[in-house]
């Protein structure tokens, strides 16, 4: 197990953000025994209006770190820096402002903590990414590049970020991606990336529910059941973010079309919702923490992935299909192509085109009762993805890394 290191993680989304693999590698790794700087999202793009909150936490998160030199601590051997940092692919006057003026706070804040980084591990391809990466390693460092999104679809600079992803990926000594779509598209062929989809977190998904009145652990979350239990059914659910990718036409029509079922979204609202709260059977009861998700997954009698289809989400890999799979919880996705091929390897999840009537009444197909051993094979599905055996074999990869650098002679002119 890798354990005994100083470790950079460069996340692409803050730390209080819906919980995904970025804070689950993270907590990981510490509970490990390596101590862990997890660099909040330096970003991909010049924030907008929208992003007004956002900004504003993160200068306040900064601001209330600075007695602390520059960091928070959330638990034992890990710490979060929420850095202030101009956006990426700029003018050269920002450049040099990143270059001269914030990137060495990052580098006071890593000294402060007596970090000597053994691994630098980015999921961002920016060139602000890059040039942390550059300031901090050194010849023994271990640079790992995990590409979990094509951010090229995400930035108004495609072409800057497809330029600084490909000399992150020159400089790392181990590539993961979430898909063979992304593997390929970091390195044609594939020949020097392993695909690690992100995993599920089997301990916290295979749980049994908490009896009634079963004490202090059974109280706040209980509530979640206790509410569920209220609402009419069948109940339709859905877990994540309601960003820019999820369908929210196709999930109006639909609820529009089927009013005696209840449509639970549980998540932050990152996209335009007027619609879906003027109506009735629609639930919206916003962000929970990733520990109560369980709690309304179990509530659910068919759980769904209605994402739009397009360039970007042609290389997602949903987390939740995992998460509802945990739980014994039938799917219903959009036909993403990594979902597709996912089902192709496991057949356990039904896929609809982006149609109100085709995906209803697939959902209908869903709702027909679930035999023991259906449960049981999606669950073993599930179990194929724990985050225990994930995290073991990239903790693997890296200690490979490491021994190679530490066998290296300090003068390469030496035999």
């Amino acid at each position: 197990m890798l354990s005994g290191q100083d470790i950079i993680l460069i996340s692409s989304i803050e730390w209080d953000f819906n919980w995904q693999g970025h804070q689950e590698l993270a907590t990981r790794l510490a509970r490990a025994g390596n101590r862990v700087l997890y660099i909040e999202n330096m970003g991909v793009r010049s924030p907008r209006l929208h992003d007004a909150r956002r900004v504003a936490q993160r200068f306040s998160h900064w601001a209330g770190s600075q007695l602390d030199g520059g960091v928070r601590q959330v638990a034992p051997n890990l710490y979060v820096c929420s850095p202030l940092i101009l956006p990426p692919f700029g003018s050269r006057v920002r450049h040099q402002l990143n270059r001269r003026l914030l990137l060495p706070l990052l580098r006071r804040v890593v000294r402060n903590l007596g970090f000597d980084p053994e691994v630098i591990w980015t999921f961002l391809p920016t060139d602000t990414a890059g040039a942390l990466v550059r300031m901090l390693r050194t010849p023994r460092s271990v640079v790992v590049y995990y590409c979990i999104a094509d951010f090229s679809e995400l930035s108004p600079s495609p072409q800057d970020i497809l330029k600084s992803e490909r000399s992150i990926i020159e400089m790392s000594d181990l590539i993961f991606a979430q898909g063979t779509r992304l593997a390929e598209h970091c390195s044609p062929g594939a020949g020097k990336v392993e695909v690690f989809p992100f995993g599920v977190n089997l301990e916290l998904f295979t749980k049994p529910e908490a009896p009634p009145n079963g004490g202090a652990a059974a109280g706040k979350n209980g509530s979640a059941s206790d509410w569920m239990s209220t609402l009419p059914r069948p109940i339709i659910g859905y877990v994540g973010g309601i960003h820019k990718f999820f369908d929210v036409g196709l999930v109006a029509e639909m609820a529009r079309a089927k009013p005696e079922w209840s449509w639970v979204l549980v998540g932050p609202q990152q996209a335009q919702t007027r619609e879906l709260k003027r109506m009735p059977n629609v639930y919206m009861p916003g962000p929970k923490s990733h520990a109560e998700l369980p709690h309304y997954i179990r509530g659910f009698d068919v759980s769904i992935v209605p994402y739009v289809s397009n360039t970007y989400t042609a290389t997602v890999v949903p987390t939740k299909v995992n998460e509802y799979l945990a739980m014994g919880k039938p799917v219903v996705s959009t036909n993403l192509p990594e979902v597709n091929t996912f089902n192709g390897t496991h057949g356990v999840i039904i896929t609809s085109p982006n149609r109100p009537e085709e995906f209803v009444a697939c959902i209908e197909r869903s709702l027909l009762p679930s035999g023991e051993a259906d449960i049981a094979r999606r669950r073993a599905v599930a179990a194929l993805s724990g985050w225990e055996e994930r995290f073991g074999r990239m903790g693997h990869l890296i200690e490979r890394e490491l021994k190679k650098k530490c066998d290296v002679p300090a003068d390469p002119a030496q035999p």
